[in-house]
């Protein structure tokens, strides 16, 4: 089997309920649909996205155990073609338990002493880059022992965002994070963008003014503005979705709202190609 170019993705910001889990599973079921093959793992102890995928919290190995190095890797992945679970094609999941709340004991053991715990991510994840299209990293709301990690192996950051106070100002703290992880060891580390998520429709005059303080706030290196032009807006089904252990686009595929996730898995894929387009482009004008 040929060696796939995997990109890792981790979705992030210290706040709870602005969409993470939501956005993590259905930007890897809009990149199923676009024919990639994509890996959830669930690092949020609350088990979010393993409960929505509709996979049990007994009875697998999980992240912890990925992490730990207590399961070897591909023994901790839920695959599509499952019996048990019935997980969306083209997406594999690694779950969440409350074991992740477990790390602390699990590091300060005597036998653990000497293990870095901002680098638990790095060996097992090693083994799985070449397997996936994409690996998603559901990040937990605050930080823990998951977060820090996370930014050390991914490749980039989306982050993800409601249009109020308190979301916005979690992203500054989420930006500081990925400006450390890019200083401790992992320099290539690069924040694709912020999705709005649940945004009100009609867009209300406040709403306005925390899209223009996103816009100000974070940018790329030539100063552009990172968020994506894609809005996704308040929808009932995508709650109906879950509760059913579905993603919308399972539950329904004409749904407006599965459109957006298209979008938003277009642009997200464009966004990367350009990215690495430049890099090669400056590959070669350095080596020319």
């Amino acid at each position: 089997m040929s060696q796939k170019q995997t990109r890792v993705i981790a979705i992030a910001n210290q706040k709870g309920g602005v969409g993470k889990t939501t956005n993590t599973i259905h930007i890897a079921a809009g990149l199923a649909e676009r024919g990639r093959k994509c890996l959830i793992i669930d690092l949020d102890a609350s088990a979010g996205a393993t409960k929505t995928l509709g996979a049990p919290l007994v009875g697998w190995n999980t992240a912890y155990e990925f992490m730990t190095g207590e399961a070897d890797p591909v023994d901790s992945i839920i695959t599509d073609t499952d019996e048990e679970v019935k997980l969306p094609k083209n997406i594999h999941l690694i779950p969440a338990s409350t074991k992740l709340g477990e790390l602390d004991t699990f590091l300060n053991s005597t036998d653990n002493l000497g293990v870095v715990p901002q680098d638990l991510l790095i060996g097992p994840m090693r083994q799985l880059r070449g397997q996936y299209d994409y690996i998603l990293l559901d990040s937990p709301p605050l930080v823990t022992k998951t977060t820090f990690p996370s930014y050390k192996v991914a490749d980039y950051v989306i982050l993800s965002t409601q249009l109020e106070k308190l979301s916005v100002e979690a992203l500054e703290a989420a930006m500081k994070l990925v400006a450390s992880a890019k200083r401790h060891g992992n320099p290539n580390l690069m924040l694709l963008g912020v999705i709005e998520s649940m945004v009100p429709t009609p867009l209300t005059r406040l709403a306005q003014y925390f899209r223009t303080q996103i816009d100000e706030l974070v940018r790329d290196e030539q100063g552009k503005p990172l968020r994506f032009e894609v809005t996704l807006h308040r929808h009932v089904a995508v709650q109906e979705a879950a509760t059913t252990k579905q993603t919308l686009f399972e539950y329904d595929p004409t749904h407006k709202a599965v459109e957006q996730y298209r979008k938003l898995a277009a642009q997200i894929e464009d966004r990367i190609h350009r990215i690495e387009s430049a890099k090669v482009g400056q590959g070669i004008a350095a080596n020319g």
